[in-house]
């Protein structure tokens, strides 16, 4: 784990890369995708302000993520309640940071602008709620659209949008505040029954506050470092960009 406070691809030939930095969601993102395929041959079946001056009510957030992930993977902690349905009261530790990002992902998977507002709405800090719940409604909208669906209304079957998350990296830009970068795997059905994967890379900056970790927009300054800094690519599993990116892969996750 990188530490700000101390100091601060060739992939596959079949893959194309393509590089975005992300209004949305504060994120720093890369996509690559992996091919499109028809559903009949599928054999497989993002605060007003800078919250970098907040208060920390914990200041003892411990250090537990390895520098180096062990040969299965790294374990990430489980929320100790729900609210809802979703996960919430993530550890005190720098994997619950991370526990808190896989959830998000995991979460906004969908075409409904409701469940995604709620979403953001729960796990982002108060003081930027609306700024999360309307790049909550922004993502929808782009779902819709690379789905070949109606921006407003019911969505027709086969379309459908799944995340699933297989790596990580963490920065520690100061006491209970951390840069979280996540490796997903995305599977884009589109209304016409293209299935479209892709590996998808995304940063959220995530802050310890009220007893949980929630989704912070950071101060310029966070991000222009982020950006400036340059953060992991979006990379297949298995080979040596992934490693090279110093991407640690989620134990369970799929290679």
């Amino acid at each position: 784990m990188k530490n700000l406070t101390t100091g601060n691809d060739d992939s596959r030939a079949t893959l194309v890369r393509i590089g975005i930095l992300v209004a949305i969601a504060c994120m720093v993102a890369t996509v690559v995708w992996l091919g499109a395929r028809s559903r009949a041959d599928d054999t497989g079946g993002t605060t007003g302000g800078d919250n970098s001056s907040q208060m920390v009510e914990n200041a003892s957030v411990e250090q537990v993520a390895p520098d180096t992930a062990p040969a299965d993977g790294v374990v990430i902690p489980t929320a100790a309640d729900q609210v809802d349905g979703y996960p919430t009261g993530f550890p005190a530790t720098d994997l619950g940071a991370v526990a808190l990002q896989v959830e998000v992902a995991k979460a906004q998977v969908g075409f409904d602008y409701d469940q995604a507002v709620t979403v953001a709405g729960l796990y982002a800090d108060p003081e930027a709620k609306a700024v999360f719940e309307e790049r909550a409604r922004a993502a929808v909208a782009l779902r819709r659209q690379q789905a070949g669906v109606a921006k407003e209304g019911d969505v027709p079957a086969p379309a459908s949008y799944a995340v699933t998350p297989v790596a990580y990296t963490l920065e520690q830009l100061d006491t209970g505040y951390y840069a979280v970068n996540l490796l997903s795997y995305v599977t884009l059905t589109t209304a016409d029954g293209k299935v479209k994967d892709s590996l998808y890379a995304g940063t959220q900056l995530v802050r310890w506050l009220d007893g949980d970790w929630r989704l912070v927009r950071g101060s310029e300054a966070d991000i222009e470092h982020l950006v400036s800094e340059g953060q992991p690519q979006a990379v297949a599993p298995g080979t040596p960009e992934f490693e090279k990116a110093g991407w640690i892969r989620i134990n369970g996750a799929p290679q």
